[in-house]
């Protein structure tokens, strides 16, 4: 479990690294599945399978972000988080660096999902999140929120 100290610390070593943007990937679990979103056929990256989330806005705190990410790309509210999964930098699509963060969260399923900024959905386990095309960073992301429990 992530203290809130350890956000600052995250977001400190961000800075320190020079790294120009940060965002935060969202780990929804439903029983052993986790929830994948397909990026468009136009966007950065087309056609790749992620876990939801994005940016993290100036003055905006890595929970608050996760709050309104998994909102914007779900639908659905926060109810935890509950760890901190992994981080990773790569390349953004003006080819600066960005660095992920990566956490499982329990989300309120209450409502149907929605997802505008993505063209499919999947709830993929261990058996079969193989089979989605995604970036060798996010397979090992997906691999280690499969393997934590909650």
């Amino acid at each position: 479990m992530m203290k809130a100290t350890d956000y600052e610390g995250l977001q400190e070593g961000a800075e320190r690294d020079a790294v120009q943007h940060t965002v935060v990937g969202i780990a929804v679990r439903r029983d052993s599945r986790i929830l994948l979103l397909q990026r468009k056929s136009d966007d950065f990256q087309p056609n790749l399978w992620e876990i939801p989330g994005g940016h993290v806005e100036v003055g905006e705190s890595i929970p608050e972000a996760i709050a309104r990410e998994l909102q914007e790309e779900t639908g659905w509210t926060l109810q935890e988080i509950i760890g901190f999964v992994d981080a990773f930098d790569y390349d953004g699509e003006a080819g600066d660096t960005t660095r992920e963060w990566n956490f499982y969260v329990r989300a309120a399923t209450t409502s149907a999902l929605v997802h505008p900024e993505h063209q499919s959905h999947a709830w993929v386990g261990a058996e079969d999140y193989r089979d989605y095309p995604m970036t060798d960073e996010m397979r090992r992301t997906v691999e280690r929120a499969l393997g934590q429990n909650g």
